[in-house]
């Protein structure tokens, strides 16, 4: 059976043992099949905007011998999605202004039952930042690194409670809080994506100021990290 690497294989440990899955942007669909296949989950839906890499799923669902148990959709986003085909949303391997929108534009993820699993590619800031400002809690977040490059998890649910969103959660999330080496090394990799932005701005600046504050903290936090937030090991 098809083993995930370590960006889907932190994903699919977000997943409710026995939920129903839907996974947005689902390509070959690896993930719905490993799910269903492991045992882990008893149905899935395989969605995907473009018509090739969802024939691409349909044939790898059809190999594993699981049709009866993952239906692939047509969909851009969640927009031919409905609410009781799934109770844990993955959507992963995409910018987080995309994410962005089509939570946006999904009025039935607005419910305390639905579990989003979200893993952006880009703009994890602006994800953050969303989730914050409108009604949804980071319940859990994780780093890993697969294939040589740092990726973040964050395991979300509404409960409709505006937050405020600091610069520094924007950044990093709940992987402040975290003492694996997986996020020291995501917390790494932000702080040097802030100080190439930090030359863009003069060092009187608020902005340089901002920056300055965050690529100072993180570089702590990059090197010691402390209480697993999440409070069990994937």
């Amino acid at each position: 059976m098809f083993e995930p690497d370590e960006r889907m294989a932190l994903c699919a440990s977000f997943v409710r043992d026995g939920a129903a899955v839907a996974d947005i942007g689902t390509d070959h669909a690896y993930l719905p099949v490993w799910l269903v296949r492991s045992g882990k989950v008893p149905s899935a839906v395989a969605a995907d905007l473009r018509e090739g890499p969802l024939k691409n799923a349909a044939a790898n669902i059809e190999k594993n011998g699981v049709s009866d148990k993952i239906k692939t959709v047509l969909s851009d986003g969640l927009d031919k999605i409905q609410p009781d085909d799934a109770d844990d949303i993955v959507i992963a391997g995409m910018g987080g202004e995309l994410i962005v929108r089509i939570i946006d534009r999904t009025p039935w993820l607005r419910n305390a039952g639905k579990h989003l699993i979200l893993q952006p590619m880009t703009k994890a800031d602006t994800l953050r930042r969303y989730l914050c400002e409108n009604g949804f809690a980071v319940l859990c977040e994780r780093a890993c690194i697969s294939l040589g490059k740092s990726y973040c998890v964050m395991l979300c649910e509404y409960d409709g409670v505006v937050r405020e969103c600091s610069d520094e959660f924007a950044y990093i999330g709940l992987l402040g809080n975290d003492r694996s080496r997986e996020s020291k090394r995501y917390i790494y990799m932000i702080r040097e994506k802030l100080m190439k932005k930090i030359k863009g701005f003069g060092s009187d600046s608020p902005e340089y100021e901002l920056l300055a504050r965050l690529i100072d903290k993180f570089g702590i936090l990059s090197e010691e990290n402390n209480n697993d937030q999440c409070g069990n090991d994937i």
